[in-house]
């Protein structure tokens, strides 16, 4: 019985020991392959600690879980397909930009195949250094200017597809946690998140060419020995400029025209794992231009359909913004960039409104400014500030409508601009000093007279002149845009304009709120000349429209360039564009005296009309008269 016992542990243990030499490799290391179906229907590849599954064609959902790795030239999408037949066609021609063609895609076939040998018989035989250094010399390759626009973005979507598979391949042989990899054009870095002998939880962090990818990461428990996750974080220099896509798909678009540019490097984010995947990433991204362009960037994200190649912001959003860096939040990895989307407002009824709307208003405002000299009866230093206010805006509106189109001259346009913003803003002084004049008619602090032009004139004049010079000298280039001619939104300049016009609303309407408080006080005095009170509250309600019309007008504006909408469209350009009408309603249509004058003048050139009618009725009829006398003294 003892001898039976001996004889099948010596079996046993003989069996075990067979078993365990059958799974050593001729290196020394455990053949995990070996044993059945251990990866499902996917490739078991052998590692020095273990083992990875990578995912076949034929790998079905419920199989274990495997990696998989996308090669360039197996993906079914059109941009793959289109340039593959175009590059491969027999006959093809030897110019210069097709060779350049066809060398990317002989570079796109080399790692498709390497890639496809891989999942096949576990050799890699590319090393990524040698495809980071070919595909750095080919993004710095000036010919990429010759090339046809639709070429050159489908060639470069093929090389970005080469560079995220070769990034994969060699992600899942690497030997180390971390690794980095950077040239002029390229940087990238990985880090392994989970395999065997590696498990990392908490906060990871990338950097790629001062820009940052952060995210959090906990190592879940499986049963699967197989498991692997490793992500890989890329700043492309060129390819987005390469790229060059210029569709955007977002939700609440703004109205108008859509001119798209791309603010930041091109970053890729690749995630190598087996099963679990990110869920919520944060990336910091380096703005290429320090523009206040805060209300036009935005979080997209590269995307392609059988059809086109577009940016799309679904899953992103912009969390934070300053001139040098965006922040943005992305529930899922991709290929993302901050783009700066500017809209230019076109329309053929916004067309039209603009110019009817400013012809008419010229022609107000040449009516109201003859008026305010010609009338003598209205004659003060309330008036002369009239004059002084609708001669700026009627200048200002003349050149707006001159220079409406662009030029291109960017030094006329810029000089446009500049001749725009001092003429706005002498516009606000002189509503500003009728303010103040409307205050010393009421308080009396000094004599109404006093406001003569020797101080008006360098206050409402000099002063915009000054915020001018001083915008110029700080930010010459602020003057001008890629639409209009007119202050751009880079770097706040805008509030070179906004700031000084919001100052002057606010001082005018305490200066009219202190007015109104003085005449009430006035109305309920024990003997208030009642005649004079009226005609000063008259002359406030009037300042107050003007106030109204002239500030609103800009508010509008400034909430139309920030939020685009067709309402504020219509709104800003039917405020703007019959700005002059409206002064001319208010301050003569309005006034007794003046429409009384209006009446005397047309009488009198009535008048003229008729003693014109009646001398050339009279002249007419003397030659026929003196005829008949004539002809009477022959008879005779």
């Amino acid at each position: 019985m003892k001898t039976v016992l001996l004889l099948l542990v010596l079996y046993t243990c003989t069996t075990w020991s067979k078993k365990g030499t059958s799974q050593k490799s001729t290196n020394g290391r455990v053949n995990y392959c070996e044993e059945k179906r251990i990866c499902g229907n996917a490739r078991c590849h052998l590692q020095d600690n273990g083992y990875l599954c990578i995912c076949t064609k034929e790998k079905k959902a419920s199989d274990k879980p495997c990696i998989e790795i996308n090669c360039p030239l197996d993906k079914d999408t059109t941009t793959t397909k289109e340039l593959s037949q175009s590059l491969t066609k027999k006959g093809i021609n030897k110019k210069r930009d097709d060779e350049f063609l066809s060398s990317i895609h002989n570079l796109t076939s080399k790692i498709n195949e390497n890639c496809n040998k891989y999942k096949k018989n576990d050799s890699s035989e590319m090393l990524l250094p040698n495809v980071f250094v070919e595909i750095n010399h080919i993004t710095n390759n000036s010919q990429w200017e010759e090339i046809e626009e639709d070429s050159r973005r489908k060639a470069a979507y093929l090389l970005m597809d080469s560079l995220e598979s070769a990034i994969e391949v060699a992600v899942v042989n690497m030997d180390t946690e971390r690794y980095n990899l950077a040239m002029d054009s390229l940087d990238l870095q990985v880090q392994v998140l989970e395999k065997k002998g590696v498990s990392v939880n908490g906060t990871v962090t990338l950097l790629a060419k001062q820009n940052q990818m952060e995210f959090h990461w906990e190592t879940k428990k499986s049963k699967y020995h197989s498991d692997f996750a490793a992500i890989s974080f890329i700043a492309c220099t060129n390819m987005g400029k390469l790229l060059d896509v210029k569709e955007l798909e977002m939700e609440n678009k703004k109205f108008g025209k859509e001119h798209l540019e791309l603010n930041s490097n091109l970053l890729m984010a690749i995630m190598t794992r087996s099963k679990q995947d990110l869920q919520n990433v944060t990336f910091t991204i380096k703005n290429k231009e320090e523009d206040d362009v805060d209300d036009y960037s935005v979080c997209v994200f590269l995307r392609e359909t059988r059809e086109r190649i577009f940016w799309s912001t679904t899953g992103c959003r912009k969390v934070f913004f300053n001139l040098s860096h965006t922040i943005c939040n992305c529930r899922h990895l991709s290929n993302f960039a901050v783009l700066v989307a500017l809209y230019k407002v076109e329309s053929p009824a916004l067309t039209i409104i603009t110019y009817v709307g400013v012809s008419i208003s010229l022609v107000a405002l040449l009516a109201a400014i003859i008026t305010f000299i010609m009338c003598r009866t209205i004659q003060s230093p309330r008036t002369s500030i009239h004059t002084h206010l609708c001669l700026c805006l009627f200048l200002a509106e003349l050149l707006f409508l001159i220079g409406i189109s662009k030029p291109e001259s960017k030094a006329v346009c810029g000089a446009i601009a500049g001749v725009l913003h001092y003429l706005f803003l002498a516009c606000f002084m002189w509503m500003l000093l009728e303010g103040f004049q409307l205050y010393l008619m009421v308080v009396k602090v000094f004599q109404a007279q006093s406001l003569r032009g020797k101080y008006t004139y360098p206050f409402a004049y000099g002063i915009p002149a000054l915020i001018v010079i001083v915008s110029t000298a700080v930010y010459p280039e602020g003057y001008g845009t890629r639409e209009h001619c007119w202050l751009t939104m880079e770097k706040g300049f805008r509030w070179s304009f906004v700031a000084p016009v919001c100052i002057i609303c606010l001082v005018n309407l305490v200066f009219l709120v202190v007015t109104i408080w003085k005449l009430i006080q006035k109305f309920n005095s024990i003997s208030p000349d009642l005649t004079y009170l009226q005609k000063i509250r008259l002359f406030i309600i009037t300042a107050i429209a003007q106030l109204t019309v002239l500030g609103c007008s800009w508010i509008f504006g400034v909430f139309h360039f920030q939020r685009r909408t067709i309402a504020l469209a219509y709104i800003f350009t039917i405020l703007i564009s019959f700005q002059g009408t409206f002064i001319f309603i208010l301050h003569c249509v309005n006034n007794k005296q003046v429409r009384n004058e209006y009446r005397q003048w047309i009488a009198n050139f009535c008048n003229f009309l008729k003693i014109s009618k009646y001398s050339v009725f009279s002249e007419s009829t003397r030659p026929s008269s003196s005829s008949q006398v004539g002809n009477s003294a022959t008879s005779m």
